[in-house]
């Protein structure tokens, strides 16, 4: 079998290709990275989330989360607070700016669903194949 034609290869360079054209649209437009607009997106959904759990839920190690949070709060993005109850925890929630930029960023799954020609019937199919994957992978 080729190279190529691996089924690991294929995901590996179809999520390169995804991420580079999310990157090249997001720092283009809203000066903001792949993995900001993922922190993003999930704050709208759930603010005021515990770091751990924000970098648990988009699969980001601990030292991989934490640089990006200071850097999008330096930003004006996001607020860094600790707990009340437990000082240890640091729950992230969404600044002004950041709340802002989510209204003008919201279209850009759609439109990197358009980019990508496929059919809504192929988009569901993908999606469902790609949980599969990673649910069956995972440990």
């Amino acid at each position: 079998m080729k190279m190529l034609r691996t089924t690991n290869y294929q995901l590996y360079h179809a999520q390169r290709e995804v991420i580079r054209h999310y990157n090249r649209t997001l720092l283009h437009l809203y000066n903001i990275s792949y993995q900001q607009y993922l922190v993003l997106m999930v704050l709208n959904e759930a603010d005021h989330m515990p770091v751990l759990k924000l970098g648990e839920r988009l699969a980001f190690q601990s030292g991989t989360i934490t640089p990006i949070i200071k850097k999008m709060e330096a930003a004006g993005l996001v607020k860094r607070n600790r707990k009340a109850e437990d000082e240890r925890i640091v729950l992230v929630s969404m600044a002004d700016k950041g709340l802002a930029l989510i209204k003008e960023i919201q279209h850009i799954p759609e439109k990197m669903l358009s980019n990508t020609a496929l059919t809504m019937e192929e988009y569901r199919r993908l999606m469902f194949l790609t949980h599969k994957i990673t649910h069956n992978l995972e440990e």
